[in-house]
């Protein structure tokens, strides 16, 4: 007994003796006082190591009983320091830069002098890389062929005391098990995803590109996640960087290259060294904002001495005091490979990022790798057969596993190979299990039951002038019922107007694959009988929300619409979609919207206005990437253009129509990036309908009560305030992503964001169209008081712009709007406060 007491003692006395060792600190330049980042420290005659961050920041601990701890890095004097006995210490470096042979571009001072591009030997070698920068890149060549392998690898980092309390983590132990506490110290990754890519590429001077996607191994868990989509998400935050590109991406953010031709005017540059040991020599060159606060990069260049001037290879990281979200950490190594002709091209990127997502001590670390060789130039490459891009092969799916051994460019490391491993056991795994269906539950609003999703719940309930309360029940199949075919309906009713609605609907896939596996062809029909505001039919939200319930000024101007509906999508891996629909429906007037004809004796109100339309969409959206959610779609915005086309014909007496007409709109779209200055989005759409209709068949602009900011709408405009059947439109929006708000003290802090946005609407109402002209149509909607709600343009553009913040904790975007026309209208809000749920990268 004695012995076992004894023993417990020792434990607690050796626990408290071994306890951690814990150095923090901050490391800089001695001859510039600016932050490094990639500097190694490391515990003597241990194996712990670290780095310093892009704020030259750096935490190091060990258990283990250390004396020293050094500091080195490339370009800089070795250091070390004794450690005392304090458990916690903070050593703050100033690196002094080793000997310098820079010859003819060498700079001696005896003080730091003010930061000049005029007379910088380290600004004149920048502007000869850029000179040289066309004839060094692998673009140079105008036809080339590359094969190009890429590995992404997502890992949840805890901090290791969060890891021993972890209650899931003790469920599951294998997590770790299989995890890695070396590679930064005093965090367990536990790899969670892992994908690898091999693809073949063509690219022509006459701009025919194509791809060929030859194998695609990812860890799936599938039962709650769509992994297709989540890829495309990945991509966009973790997009190839190559400084010989203007911009580089990640996320909706641009950094501007180091290299650009604008770039002397927001980077500094300082030559730090001449590195003998590599053949050619390379000048290490270290680059840093001139604002700390712009979205730009620091880091350091390596460029050769050959007389190329060419990049050969870079480290770059960001300062945590830019405006990006969640970004603890990002460190991009670049390396450049000469090839035979003499011109260097990208051969491997490695971006990783640290995502704080969660709360302080756990975080996602992710690792993008891409390697790029066998490349083929010129006259050669045009002779290889590429094919098509192929997307979702699930031959390419299924490779096995001695085609991955030889297909990859470096070996798995064991990290990597143990986010398979992982994946494999949650997928058994009753808790993940558990986790991720009520995780799958929040994000879709469905609830999961088999070969049926009930929802979504946040429409179960809500209300309108019209309907009173209102009471949904929805569901629809799911890919265990059939993968080729889906069902999905509901019910509702409401207490006010005391009637039964409902939507029933069946999509069948024309392929073998999923109806919401891109490329889609699909059949649809649907019959329902439901209720609509006039003009609001294209809303992205289910006009039944909650929210969407709470509504400014007067709202009770609705429609009963009974409709059929069958409708033919064909999509093509160029992105080129036709959709084809047929639909009959019986409009009947709700609320305070009547149908009367504008005459001079009175008449009684239209009770039923009937249509039989066919309709045609051509949409080609070229490059276009999108978050393939397991029901739904979202474009992932990369700067390409969208274009549109729909046009429509209503038959009188075919299956009971009521007019004869024809309609036509255009809109195209697209997404300018403006480097560290942020991005426009522009939308430009024009329409007309031909043929003398009633103004429900117009075109009613797209206007908005709610409290709710919606990019497509008319934030001050009421419902079916203005209509045509000619108009032409201008939507623009610019996000600065923090430019301006950036710079200021205290504000800078809360990463706010700011927006910009302008709408203008012009358009008329012909002749034919318009009832004080032609008595045989409806008169325009009417207040209590006999005066009109609804009117043509005129003259007089509508114009309404905002001015607003976004990233407001990090998810809510806030803006106030103003209407600058037509204030005089009846029930005109001249400025508003409106919100969105909007989170940006």
């Amino acid at each position: 007994m004695k012995y076992f007491t004894s023993l417990f003692f020792f434990f607690i006395i050796s626990g408290v003796r071994a306890q951690s060792v814990q150095i923090k600190g901050k490391i800089i330049d001695q001859s510039t006082g600016l932050p490094l980042s990639h500097i190694n420290i490391g515990f003597s005659n241990t194996n712990v190591k670290s780095r310093s961050d892009a704020d030259g920041k750096y935490t190091i601990s060990t258990n283990a009983k250390v004396k020293e701890v050094s500091y080195s890095g490339v370009g800089y004097k070795k250091q070390v320091r004794t450690i005392t006995k304090a458990e916690v210490q903070e050593i703050n470096i100033s690196m002094e830069p080793s000997t310098q042979d820079l010859s003819e571009v060498s700079v001696v001072a005896a003080k730091q002098p003010r930061y000049r591009n005029k007379n910088n030997p380290a600004v004149e070698l920048i502007r000869k890389v850029m000179e040289h920068k066309e004839r060094n890149s692998s673009k140079f060549h105008k036809e080339m062929v590359f094969e190009q392998y890429e590995k992404l690898n997502m890992s949840l980092s805890i901090s290791s005391e969060k890891a021993k309390k972890s209650s899931l983590l003790k469920k599951l132990p294998f997590l770790i098990r299989n995890s890695d506490s070396l590679r930064r110290p005093g965090k367990h990754l536990i790899p969670v995803f892992m994908q690898e890519k091999l693809s073949r590429y063509k690219y022509s001077a006459q701009g025919q590109d194509s791809s060929l996607v030859l194998g695609e191994k990812q860890s799936r868990i599938d039962q709650y996640i769509d992994e297709d989509g989540i890829n495309e998400y990945l991509e966009k935050v973790y997009q190839r960087a190559d400084l010989y590109d203007h911009d580089i991406g990640m996320g909706n953010q641009r950094f501007l290259s180091p290299i650009a031709d604008m770039a002397p005017q927001f980077y500094k540059y300082f030559i730090l060294d001449t590195l003998k040991d590599v053949s050619p020599w390379q000048l290490k060159v270290m680059v840093s904002p001139k604002n700390k606060q712009d979205v730009l990069f620091m880091g350091y260049l390596y460029v050769s001495l050959d007389g190329h001037y060419a990049v050969q290879k870079a480290t770059l990281s960001v300062n945590n005091q830019i405006n990006l979200n969640w970004v603890r950490d990002l460190q991009i190594t670049l390396d450049y490979r000469q090839d035979s002709s003499g011109h260097y091209h990208l051969g491997k990127s490695v971006m990783s990022m640290d995502l704080g997502i969660f709360k302080e001590g756990t975080s996602v670390f992710g690792e993008r790798t891409i390697m790029i060789n066998d490349f083929v130039f010129g006259p050669q490459a045009l002779q290889k057969k590429i094919g098509p891009n192929v997307i979702a092969d699930q031959k390419v799916n299924r490779q096995p596993e001695d085609f991955w051994e030889k297909a990859r460019h470096e070996k798995l490391s064991l990290t990597e190979q143990m986010a398979y491993t992982n994946i494999d056991s949650l997928k058994s795994s009753k808790p993940f299990k558990r986790k991720m269906a009520v995780a799958a539950l929040l994000l879709s609003g469905y609830l999961t039951k088999g070969p049926v999703e009930i929802g979504p719940f946040n429409s179960f309930f809500s209300f309108n002038p019209v309907e009173g309360a209102r009471f949904r029940f929805g569901g629809r199949t799911t890919e265990e019922f059939s993968k080729k075919l889906v069902f999905d309906g509901h019910a509702a009713y409401g207490t006010k107007d005391q009637k039964w609605k409902y939507s029933l609907g069946a999509i069948y896939s024309l392929t073998d694959r999923s109806i919401y596996q891109f490329p889609v062809r699909s059949l649809t029909v649907r019959h329902s009988f439901e209720t609509q505001i006039p003009g609001q039919e294209l809303n992205f939200l289910e006009d039944d929300n909650f929210l969407l319930s709470f509504k400014r000024g007067v709202n009770d101007k609705w429609l009963y619409n009974r409709k059929w509906m069958a409708e033919y999508l064909h999509e093509t891996e160029q992105h080129i979609s036709l959709r084809l629909t047929y639909k009959n429906q019986a409009l009947n007037p709700a609320g305070g919207l009547l149908f009367l004809p504008q005459t001079a004796i009175p008449s009684p109100a239209i009770r039923e206005l009937r249509t039989s339309e066919f309709s045609a969409e051509l949409r080609w959206a070229p490059h276009e990437k999108f978050y393939q959610g397991k029901r739904f779609r979202r474009p992932i915005n990369n700067g390409h253009p969208v274009f549109t086309l729909r046009g429509s014909l209503g038959m009188k007496d075919f299956l009971g129509g009521d007019y004869n007409y024809q309609s036509l709109t255009l809109n195209v779209a697209k997404r300018f990036f403006f480097s560290q200055f942020g991005f426009s989005d522009v939308v430009l759409e024009g329409g007309a309908v031909f043929g003398k209709v009633p103004y429900p068949l117009l075109s009613i602009h797209r206007a908005n009560q709610t409290y709710a900011y919606q990019l497509t709408s008319y934030n001050l405009m009421n419902f079916m305030e203005f209509m045509s059947d000619r108009y032409a439109s201008l939507n623009l929006q610019h996000s600065f992503n923090g430019f301006f708000l950036n710079k200021v003290p205290l504000i800078k802090k809360l990463q706010w964001r700011e927006v910009i946005s302008v709408k203008v609407l012009t358009g008329s109402i012909s002749a034919g169209n318009d009832p004080a002209k032609n008595p045989q149509l409806y008169r325009f909607p009417f207040d209590e008081h006999q005066n009109p709600r609804s009117f043509a343009i005129g003259n007089v553009p509508y114009i309404e712009g905002s001015v607003g913040v976004s990233n407001v904790f990090k998810f809510l975007r806030i803006d106030f709007v103003k209407r600058f026309t037509h204030l005089n209208n009846p029930g005109v809000s001249p400025w508003g406060i409106r919100a969105k749920i909007n989170v940006d990268f």
